[in-house]
């Protein structure tokens, strides 16, 4: 009886919560039960919100403090869930669209009282931020973010047509290129624009899996879709409500060149449709449409981005004290435009010799300026909001008088930013930076005199935003009933401060909030002289002090609140005008962002240059193909600063015809990785327009940076450290030329000795011979460098070490020649590894490397060491080839013997010292 009871009990209980949360099983989430675990839900019941099941667990995990906060509802198995409040509801969708790139749908009820009948009120995905953008971004502190949904479509003969969407910045561009069945130039496009998610058309054909792949690799979301979605037939109606047209130009897609290209236009028709665009007024109009080269820039992939730490990784605290990557040591942007734009820079790297100059001799003018660089980065840049989100909210008519306030404010700025800038008197700041903002300044004019004429400046530093009350009889008459309730209030005020035996505006206070409106306030230690006092009301208690009012301030502030009510309702028609006009100047404001973001990144480049532990120079760019890096004392940007480090520095000299190749050796821990990471960041960061850490640069421009760094298993992937190896070196030989800089690092180390040697052998030899690029070859295969006997072009380089009986103590300095030893078992030994095991190891090494060879050569410069093992080896191949005549069917044992006698002589006779050696000493 107990147990029947229960379930009573228990059948009651569901039925409550069903009539509080709802269930899970929606309409949408029947269709598809196996909702993605990357996919989280939540349902909307007004005053709060609620997640269940795996999702409530993963609420429970992110949001701090709620890890108690799991109910359960119904019989076994119960349904868990949480509840959340406004604050955790933004707090938990931030996470999850910001920080763990998860997709997210919010429910409501379709058909209010039916609590089981729920339909999706809005969605969001780390591609498609747009529904979430109040939360995300609104006062919140949190930076708006770069976020682009992108389409890809294989067509015939490998071309892949993408169209990509950023709803952020309102840009559409459009893309086809001819691609590998292994998508390099597909890699190389989301380096360059870094797509949160991804388009493809359904299917299983060998093209689509592999796209699959490569996407999913690059750790994009992928998105299947129809293939009828990718089709350019009825776009044109789209686009022209969508693309910015100016007034009086023919609003007609098709007369832009942009639209030519079919095949990507139908990849942007399914962006458009995934992402609802036309579906908001708000978007028409907005968007701008480019066509993108994604030979127009330095090629950088994903492998070269991670291998270089150009970014933080996925989800890592900004620190500054860590400099964990270049992307943190250059970037001391003061805006959230600067630091957007900073990333693209990144992404990005130049090519045009022209361009790459501008910046850098902006840069160095703000280099060689304190008092200018200090001006812009502590005065004129701090006055500089993001105005994306103000566009943003002018262009979908959400806007408010205090946003068009804060406008007026930054526009007001930019008179003094032109004046520094204009002192320095620099051509190419003028042309660049100085011209630009004035333009913008001379637009915004007419709204500036708008607004002044509108907005009763006079309240503004009050926190009160209301229109002048001379645009109507009774507005002005509504603002005198304010004026006079006001002249009460203070009156009020003055009395309670002197019940109270206190002075106004001291030890009691008259404040006013657009909640409470106006109440008198107290600190916290104050809050006694209220105790005994009952004609005061203590209101609330916050963090600065006591907010309180009594039966006379109470009335007045009705009536004040009443007539802010009726101000703000007879003014709703003047500031629907002013926002009517406002509209058009959203364009303005995201071309004017864009040019303080350009300040702002060029300042944040001099500031990173200045306050490096020894200051970057500005390098000598020298145009692509002209063969020529040199870089003296070139040092790590991120290691230098790092606490307690003291950089050793180190010099790169090659050029075309003369040194291409650098094969470099030496001890695990030496410092050979870092020192080809800073070369290939020197070179980077020369692209982008930055100076660079050395003492002094000399750069041809090169059209790729490609790297093969690390030797660990990506099993996310689906890839072992040997086939990873393979992916991205076969990479770099399809895609260098003679014009690129190439970083390989220890290659061959996932197979056997022998497979590995023969292929890092076989790939030094093509970067030599066939492709001629710059190349910084480390390996532990000291046979490689025997390549440099054979061309010219290659030099062997060495990363120094002290060695003792238990230590070995990196120089980190890099010299000429290869390294003499390898110090593998000289780690071990400093490991503590057992004595006989170490003995062991060390008769395989004599065997294997011939140390008896070795006995009379061991000291002779490499390359007369080289030529004379060279030459014993094709002495040994002739004597094996003799020995292979010898008919022993025919020979007596003796007679056997004397012919072997003979044919050592014979050897001996030659003088070749390392053949000798191993005659002499027979393993």
């Amino acid at each position: 009886m107990a147990l029947e009871q229960q379930k009573v009990e228990n059948r009651k209980k569901l039925k409550v919560a069903k009539n509080l949360f709802g269930t899970m099983e929606t309409s949408s989430e029947s269709d598809n039960p196996t909702k993605a675990t990357t996919t989280v839900s939540l349902f909307n019941h007004n005053d709060f919100y609620t997640v269940h099941a795996d999702d409530a667990t993963l609420a429970a995990e992110i949001l701090p403090g709620c890890s108690n906060m799991i109910k359960y509802m119904g019989e076994l198995p119960k349904l868990s869930y949480m509840i959340l409040n406004k604050h955790l509801f933004e707090k938990f969708i931030r996470e999850l669209l910001l920080i763990k790139q998860y997709r997210v749908d919010v429910y409501i009820r379709s058909t209010p009282g039916k609590n089981n009948d729920w339909k999706i009120e809005y969605k969001g995905s780390p591609g498609n931020l747009s529904q979430f953008e109040d939360i995300l971004f609104d006062n919140c502190g949190t930076t708006v973010v770069n976020s682009c949904v992108m389409a890809v479509n294989p067509v015939k003969n490998k071309i892949l047509a993408i169209a990509t969407v950023n709803t952020v910045e309102f840009k559409f561009s459009l893309c086809e290129f001819t691609d590998n069945e292994f998508y390099t130039e597909l890699e190389t496009f989301i380096a360059q624009t870094n797509p949160k998610e991804c388009l493809i058309p359904n299917g299983e054909s060998p093209d689509l899996i592999a796209l699959n792949t490569i996407l999913t690799r690059n750790g994009i979301i992928v998105i299947k879709v129809k293939r009828t979605e990718f089709n350019s037939s009825d776009i044109s109606q789209d686009l022209n409500r969508l693309l910015y047209f100016t007034e009086g130009q023919q609003r007609n897609c098709y007369t832009m060149t942009e639209t030519t290209q079919l095949d990507a236009m139908g990849s942007l028709q399914a962006a458009i449709k995934y992402l609802n665009l036309t579906g908001d007024e708000n978007n028409f109009n907005q968007f701008h449409i480019k066509t993108d080269d994604i030979h127009g820039h330095v090629r950088l992939d994903s492998a070269a981005i991670s291998a270089l730490h150009l970014f933080p990784p996925r989800g890592a605290a900004r620190g500054r004290s860590s400099f964990k990557s270049v992307f943190e040591v250059l970037d001391s942007c003061v805006t959230s435009q600067g630091r957007r734009l900073m990333e693209q820079w990144f992404r990005r790297p130049l090519r045009d010799i022209n361009v790459i100059s501008d910046r850098l001799e902006i840069v160095e003018v703000i280099v060689k300026d304190a008092e200018l660089r200090s001006t812009l980065r502590q005065s004129c840049l701090t006055r500089t909001p993001d105005m994306l989100p103000f566009s943003k909210k002018l262009s979908n008519k959400k806007g408010r008088l205090q946003d068009c306030y804060r406008i007026y404010q930054v526009v007001n700025s930019l008179p003094g930013m032109i004046k520094v800038l204009m002192n320095v008197d620099n051509k190419c700041i003028n042309s660049i930076l100085v011209n630009p903002l004035k333009d913008f300044y001379d637009d915004m004019e007419k709204y500036q005199c708008m607004l002044e004429e509108v907005l009763n400046m006079d309240l503004v530093n009050r926190g009160e935003f209301l229109v002048k009350p001379s645009f109507d009889k009774d507005l002005e008459e509504l603002y005198n009933k304010k004026v006079a309730v006001e002249e009460k209030i203070q009156r009020a005020f003055k009395e309670a401060a002197h019940d109270l035996g206190v002075d106004p505006g001291k030890t009691i206070k008259l404040e006013c909030t657009d909640r409470l409106g106006y109440f008198y306030k107290v600190t916290l230690k104050d809050e006694k002289m209220l105790r005994g006092k009952k004609k005061y009301q203590i209101m609330e208690a916050v963090r600065g002090g006591v907010r309180f009012n009594d039966k006379r301030l109470r009335e007045l502030n009705e009536d004040y609140l009443d007539i802010c009510t009726n101000y703000e309702e007879l003014q709703k028609n003047v500031v629907k005008e002013v926002m009517d006009v406002a509209v058009g100047y959203a364009d303005t404001l995201r071309s004017l962002n864009m040019s303080i973001a350009q300040v702002d990144v060029l300042t944040a480049f001099a500031h990173a240059a200045t306050s490096a532990p020894i200051p970057f120079v500005k390098p000598n760019i020298l145009p692509e193909g002209s063969g020529i890096l040199k870089l003296i004392r070139v040092r790590h940007p991120c290691v230098e600063k790092q606490d307690g480090i003291s950089y050793i520095p180190n010099n790169i000299k090659l050029k075309q015809g003369e040194t291409t190749l650098s094969i470099i050796t030496g001890p695990n821990m030496g410092g050979k990785s870092t020192y080809m990471r800073s070369v290939a960041l020197a070179v980077f960061l020369a692209h982008i327009g930055s100076f660079v850490p050395c003492d002094e640069a000399e750069i041809s421009l090169v059209d790729c940076i490609l790297t093969r760094v690390g030797a660990s298993d990506c099993e996310l992937k689906g890839l072992s450290t040997f086939m990873l190896e393979m992916v991205e070196t076969s990479g770099i030989v399809r895609n260098a030329t003679s014009n690129s800089l190439i970083i390989i690092d220890e290659l061959g180390r996932g197979t056997s000795t022998y497979d590995g040697c023969s292929i890092a052998w076989a790939i030094a030899e093509y970067l030599v011979k066939e492709l001629k690029s710059f190349s910084l070859f480390a390996t532990h295969f000291h046979e490689i460098t025997s390549i440099a006997t054979k061309f010219p072009e290659v030099q062997n380089l060495h990363v120094s070490a002290v060695v003792t009986k238990d230590t070995l103590t990196p120089l980190y300095q890099i010299r000429k020649g290869p390294c003499d030893k390898s110090y593998g078992i000289h780690c071990a030994r400093i490991a503590k590894f057992p004595a006989d095991v170490l003995e062991e190891a060390e008769e395989h090494q004599r065997k294997l490397e011939f140390a008896n060879g070795m006995k009379y050569i061991n000291d002779f410069e490499f390359s007369l060491k080289r030529k004379a093992i060279d030459d014993g080896d094709e002495l040994i191949t002739n004597v094996l080839k003799k020995i292979q005549t010898i008919d022993e069917t025919k020979m007596t044992d003796e007679e056997i013997l004397s012919e072997m006698e003979t044919l050592r002589n014979e050897q001996l006779s030659t003088g070749n010292l390392f053949l000798k050696g191993l005659l002499e000493n027979p393993a």
